[in-house]
């Protein structure tokens, strides 16, 4: 297991003017802060609670199977969780941008380990929340409780998505699968993704993912443009699952 990673720490008194300014304004679009004002949330969070650390772009913000002691918010940028196989493949899991929550379903229980590798993809602020201390505040606030009961929840059900789709053994399948889940007979349009991110979702090469866009264009099946892929035949994605 490798060693801790380098950081800067700093307390909230040694922040910079910015930062502290800036910081019950970001935390009120936090989904844990949902329903309270930025009065609100400073008045229930003690200054001596909570550690602010910053990270530069492509620095490890933590390993895969580090324990986890406290629950960190995004105040600025953006992270990727990785998963690196025994092959070496490094696959891209999941992006998290400010103001998100990373990894909340793992800090409570008796695993309480990261999933993945934690890796900044831009310059980076991060807030920490000791689990004791949060633990007393969702004790004490009902409202924080009930968000973070709903954070957890929301994330299980994205998460059985993601499995459910990841359980197809084909390209072809993974991307019907997602296509038919990012859309509907109302909504038959998806925005295009950024075809490397979800190749490596996919654990596929970029050049195989665009195969399979180009051979579904071909069967009339789906018709991409610059910014969508609009379904033109729904029931051939589904018979493409069976």
């Amino acid at each position: 297991m490798p060693g801790p990673v380098p950081f800067v720490r700093t307390g909230l008194r040694q922040c910079s003017k910015r930062v502290m300014k800036d910081l019950y304004q970001i935390l009120e679009k936090c989904p844990l802060f949902r329903g309270m004002n930025a009065a609100g949330i400073k008045d229930v969070l003690g200054q001596d609670s909570m550690t602010i650390t910053s990270f530069a772009k492509g620095d490890t913000v933590a390993h895969r199977d580090t324990a986890y002691s406290g629950l960190m918010i995004i105040l600025e940028g953006r992270v990727v969780g990785t998963f690196t196989y025994p092959s070496g493949q490094t696959v891209n899991i999941e992006a998290i941008e400010a103001p998100e929550l990373i990894a909340p379903a793992f800090l409570f229980g008796g695993y309480n380990r990261l999933p993945v590798d934690v890796i900044a993809q831009t310059d980076l602020k991060i807030l920490t929340l000791h689990r004791g201390y949060l633990f007393e505040l969702m004790q004490e606030n009902m409202l924080i409780l009930s968000n973070f009961i709903d954070i957890i929840s929301n994330r299980a059900g994205v998460w059985q998505k993601k499995i459910y789709a990841l359980s197809f053994k084909t390209l072809k399948e993974k991307l019907a699968s997602y296509l038919l889940d990012h859309s509907s007979e109302n909504n038959p349009s998806v925005p295009v993704p950024d075809t490397h991110e979800i190749a490596e979702y996919f654990a596929a090469t970029r050049s195989s993912l665009l195969s399979v866009i180009e051979d579904m264009e071909k069967k009339h099946i789906i018709r991409k443009t610059e910014d969508i892929i609009e379904i033109l035949n729904r029931r051939a994605l589904t018979d493409i699952l069976k």
